[in-house]
C-alpha cells in the first residue's frame, strides 16, 4: 500500500511446495470468497500473493458474494479440504493472524457441497482481476 516493490523471492517457499505438488501429479487450488469493497489484505493478496501462486501451478478462483451468497454459510470461518474427505478449520485472531488449525472430525459431506457450489459460481482469478481494472 506504500507503493514499495515486492521483495525478491516473496512467498518462494510456498511456490516451491506448489510446484512439487503439481510435478507429482497432484492438484492444488482454492476459492477466495470476497465481498466488495476489497479489504486491504485482499488487495495485498491480489497484487503480491495470488499471481505468484498461480505461476507456480495453483488454481485460484474468486467468488464475489457482494450481491449473492449462493446459499453458502459465510460465517468468516476459513477451512481447507483434502481429497474431499478431510477438513481443517483455520482459526484467526481479530487482526487476521492465524492462531492454529484444527481437524474437523464430522461428516465432510456439507463441505463437499459447499466446495461444489463455490466452484460453480467462482471465476478464474485473472478474469476477476481484469474486471477490477476495467
Amino acid at each position: 500500500m506504500r507503493g514499495e516493490p515486492k521483495p525478491a523471492g516473496h512467498n518462494a517457499g510456498w511456490h516451491e511446495r506448489v510446484r512439487g505438488y503439481v510435478e507429482s501429479g497432484r492438484r492444488i487450488g482454492r476459492v477466495r470468497v470476497v465481498r466488495r469493497p476489497l479489504t486491504d489484505y485482499q488487495r495485498y493478496q491480489f497484487a503480491w500473493g495470488i499471481p505468484g501462486n498461480i505461476a507456480a501451478g495453483e488454481d485460484i478462483r474468486v467468488l464475489d458474494v457482494t450481491r449473492d451468497d449462493h446459499g453458502l454459510p459465510l460465517t468468516g470461518r476459513d477451512w481447507w479440504m483434502f481429497d474431499e474427505s478431510r477438513i481443517a478449520h483455520l482459526n484467526f485472531r481479530p487482526d487476521g493472524t492465524q492462531i492454529n488449525r484444527e481437524a474437523y472430525e464430522g461428516d465432510p459431506a456439507r463441505y463437499v457441497t459447499w466446495k461444489r457450489v463455490a466452484l460453480a459460481h467462482a471465476v478464474p482469478f485473472e478474469e476477476y482481476a481484469a474486471d477490477l481494472d476495467a
